[in-house]
C-alpha cells in the first residue's frame, strides 16, 4: 500500500492539473442542461488511464481536433442515440501548462469528455457538435433527418434494401443506434443479414475470475440478448434472413497486466429464431444453439450457464 503522504501528493497534483472553470463559464448552454451530441461514435475513445468513473460507469473522450479537422466528420458513422447532462468544464494543466479543456457530459450509463485544444473557440466549436434538448426531440428534427439519417441511409440501405419504406429504414437505423452499433448489410452462406457492429462498452473482464467461455456467456446474457430482441421485429422484411452481431470482448489479468487483450465474437441469428425467442417460445440457449457463433475466426458452441 502506498504511504498516505504519497496518496495526498498525487491527489493534490491531480487537483491542480484539473482546475474547474467555475467563474468563467464559456458556453451559451447553461450547466445542467440536457444536450445531444452529433459526434459519430467512431471518434469516441476509452481513456486507458481512466476507464471508469467513481460510480463505475465507462468514461470515453473525444479529441475535438480529430473531429473538426475533417470536413465530412458527420458522415463518419452513427451518433450516440441518447442524451446527456452538461456537468462541468475543467482545464487539464499538467505542470501548469494547459494541455486541453474538458467539457464533461454524463448520463445514467456513461461519461463523455470533449477535449478542446489550447486556443480553441470552445463556445463556437461546442455549438458545432452539441445540440440543446433531449434525444427524442432531436430524432424528430429536420437536422437529424438531413444531416444524420439521410447520408447514412444512402450507404446502408442499398441493393435489395433500397426499396424499404423510409419509416422502416429510420426505425432500423435508430434501433441499431440505440444498441450502440453501426448498421450495414452482408451475405453469409447464401443468406442476407443486417449486420450490427457493436461499440466497445468500456468493460474489461478479469481473466482470473472469468475464463473465455464465461466471458462469452456473460456478454451474450447481459448485452446481446436484449439487442436480438430489439431487432426481431424486422422478421417481416422481404429479403432479410437474419441479423449478425459483431462485438469485441476485452479482458486482462488485473494483478499483473496493464494492457487489455480481446476476443472477436460474431453471431448470425436467423430472424425466425429471434422472433420465437422474443415471444418466449424458445430459451436463450436454444436461440444460441440455432445460431452460428464464430470466435476469432473459428465456429464455436456456447453454454450460457455462468
Amino acid at each position: 500500500m502506498l504511504p498516505a503522504r504519497v496518496i495526498l501528493l498525487a491527489a493534490t497534483i491531480l487537483a491542480l492539473s484539473q482546475a474547474a472553470l467555475a467563474d468563467t463559464w464559456p458556453l451559451e448552454v447553461p450547466k445542467g442542461s440536457v444536450v445531444v451530441t452529433t459526434i459519430p461514435r467512431t471518434f469516441w475513445q476509452v481513456d486507458k488511464n481512466d476507464r471508469a468513473s467513481s460510480s463505475g460507469q465507462p468514461i470515453y473522450f473525444v479529441s475535438m481536433e480529430d473531429v473538426l479537422d475533417q470536413p465530412g466528420w458527420r458522415r463518419r458513422g452513427d451518433p450516440y442515440c441518447g442524451d446527456f447532462t452538461l456537468t462541468k468544464i475543467t482545464e487539464y494543466k499538467p505542470l501548469g501548462k494547459l494541455r486541453y479543456t474538458v467539457v464533461e457530459l454524463r448520463n445514467a450509463t456513461l461519461d463523455l469528455n470533449l477535449r478542446f485544444p489550447p486556443g480553441a473557440d470552445i463556445k463556437t466549436d461546442f455549438q458545432k457538435v452539441v445540440i440543446p434538448g433531449d434525444w427524442q426531440s432531436f430524432q424528430n428534427s429536420k437536422d437529424f433527418h438531413d444531416k444524420v439519417f439521410a447520408p447514412e441511409a444512402r450507404g446502408i440501405f442499398a441493393g435489395q434494401l433500397s426499396g424499404l419504406p423510409e419509416p422502416i429504414k429510420l426505425s432500423l437505423f435508430v434501433t441499431a443506434c440505440s444498441c450502440r452499433g453501426n448498421l450495414g448489410t452482408m451475405a453469409f452462406k447464401g443468406n442476407s443479414y443486417l449486420a450490427v457492429a457493436l461499440d466497445d462498452d468500456g468493460v474489461v473482464y478479469d481473466s482470473i475470475h472469468l475464463n473465455q467461455s464465461s466471458r462469452i456467456a456473460k456478454v451474450i446474457n447481459e448485452r446481446l440478448l436484449d439487442d436480438i430482441r430489439a431487432f426481431q421485429g424486422v422478421a417481416n422484411l422481404g429479403g432479410i434472413d437474419g441479423v449478425k452481431f459483431t462485438v469485441r470482448i476485452y479482458f486482462k489479468n488485473f494483478t499483473n497486466e496493464t494492457l487489455r487483450a480481446s476476443d472477436g465474437l460474431e453471431i448470425y441469428v436467423p430472424l425466425g429464431l429471434a422472433s420465437k425467442f422474443a415471444n418466449q417460445d424458445i430459451t436463450s440457449q436454444q436461440l444460441m444453439d440455432g445460431s452460428v457463433l464464430i470466435l476469432n475466426g473459428n465456429r464455436v458452441q456456447v453454454s450460457l450457464k455462468l
